[in-house]
């Protein structure tokens, strides 16, 4: 497949044309029921093909924000605003909350309270650090723009002006999806992406549970998985101290970052075990190691 050129740069890398397309793809998926008259079981059995298909959209964006699919702000752009009309995660959210949040060490304000992410893993503590993470995952990045962005006119590391704008895009964009289509709306796309919220926390967890984040070790703050389906759909985010290490790296990068530090990392922070909330239950039953 030819890449485009654009100012003597690759318009897109290679490896991340597949992930455009998917982008692409998902969003208009997504919507399509709001242009279709569907029964409830049709509809049902669309929403789970929708899941076992493009559930992973939320990585996209997760890769996106750490290293942006072209080189055109504009492409960029439209793929923040589809990716977060169909996740209900704004790109400004992920790079408020997790980069210069998570990845910088600051994200107390954007995490559950009173739960101790460095005790082992247990079903119960997972569950409540999901919950309990939800609202300030949501609505800190908000009032957080609406801070920095109108009352301190802040533009670095971000522009949280648009921070703001982006997040009431999102939510002008629902209230006209409500009006259009209450039902639908109420039943299937909110649900989707409060969702979706939950089922990052859960992930965010298992990236570090047992772990001191606080180390000076950076070989010993993050949790890995070597589970290929799992790599495979979120984009490598398994190797997790890698990724810590060079947020900034090309997801395509991860494995071999991981195996140059591998005998680094403390054994028993690694594990081949699927970190899909889909496997909670083996979680449950077995601990994630």
């Amino acid at each position: 497949m030819r890449v485009v050129v654009s100012g003597g740069r690759p318009f897109c890398r290679r490896e991340d044309i597949c992930n455009i397309l998917q982008a692409l793809f998902t969003t208009v998926v997504f919507f399509l029921p709001y242009f279709l008259s569907l029964s409830l079981v049709e509809l049902s059995a669309y929403i789970l093909a929708f899941i076992a298909i493009n559930g992973s959209a939320n990585y996209l964006l997760h890769l996106h924000v750490h290293h942006p699919f072209t080189t055109s702000r504009g492409c960029n752009l439209l793929l923040d605003l589809m990716l977060g009309a169909t996740t209900g995660i704004t790109a400004s959210n992920w790079r408020i909350q997790h980069v210069y949040g998570h990845h910088c060490r600051h994200d107390e304000k954007f995490r559950a309270r009173n739960i101790d992410v460095s005790a082992s893993f247990s079903w119960r503590g997972a569950l409540a650090f999901c919950w309990r993470s939800m609202r300030p995952t949501i609505v800190g990045p908000f009032y957080e723009a609406y801070e920095k962005g109108v009352l301190s006119h802040i533009k670095k590391p971000i522009n949280y002006r648009w921070a703001l704008v982006e997040h009431c895009l999102y939510l002008g964009f629902i209230g006209v999806l409500f009006a259009w289509r209450p039902l639908l709306t109420l039943g299937f796309v909110l649900p989707w992406h409060f969702g979706v919220f939950f089922f990052t926390r859960y992930v965010d967890f298992l990236n570090h549970c047992g772990c001191d984040e606080s180390s000076n070790n950076p070989f010993a703050i993050a949790n890995n998985t070597t589970h290929a389906v799992f790599n495979r759909r979120s984009g490598n985010l398994g190797f997790h101290t890698a990724h810590h290490l060079n947020p900034t790296v090309h997801w395509s990068e991860l494995p071999a970052l991981h195996r140059q530090i591998e005998k680094d990392i403390p054994p028993q922070l690694i594990t081949n075990v699927s970190w899909s909330f889909l496997h909670f239950p083996l979680h449950a039953l077995r601990g994630v190691r």
